[in-house]
């Protein structure tokens, strides 16, 4: 019977939480000298978070630029659903869920290259469209939905081809 006290926990309980502090604001026992010792994120996962971060505002702006692309293309300049320009908003928009798809988990590297893949050569067909539909109509405004989602396009391909890089 007393190997089992000595075995159970302590029922101690601290009721005042500052005793274990000093006067002086730090913890009994130290001295002030072992921050040197405390833990500290490395740069490189400070980095990658950081990357991350940017990659998902680069992906909201993709989506924005593609339904408001979309939504000019088709009810502003009654261009129709499946104009060209339309369909490439469209394709931004599936390389955009792709994106947050592959920035879900960590081990779905294969979903941000799809994304990197789609959203550039998405990029280099829209500012293509933009400048034939601008040279055909004669007008920015027929090319600005094109190129806006062009330009979004490629900066959040580009972001992610330097975050799969990385």
């Amino acid at each position: 019977e007393s190997k089992e006290r000595s075995m159970a926990p302590s029922r101690r309980t601290t009721t005042n939480t500052t005793s274990s502090k000093s006067a002086a604001g730090r913890p009994e026992g130290t001295d002030g000298s072992d921050y040197k010792y405390r833990m500290t994120v490395e740069s490189k996962y400070k980095r990658a978070a950081a990357a991350r971060e940017l990659l998902q505002r680069m992906l909201l702006m993709q989506v924005l630029a593609a339904f408001v692309g979309w939504l000019l293309h088709v009810v502003v300049l009654s261009g129709g659903v499946t104009s060209a320009c339309s369909v490439a908003n469209i394709v931004s928009l599936l390389s955009a869920i792709a994106g947050f798809a592959g920035r879900a988990r960590a081990g779905r590297r294969g979903m941000l290259r799809v994304h990197a893949y789609a959203s550039l050569s998405t990029a280099a067909v829209g500012v293509g469209l933009g400048v034939l539909s601008g040279w055909k109509d004669g007008s920015l405004v027929a090319a600005l939905p094109c190129l806006m989602s062009a330009l979004a396009n490629a900066a959040a391909g580009s972001t992610t081809v330097v975050l799969l890089s990385s």
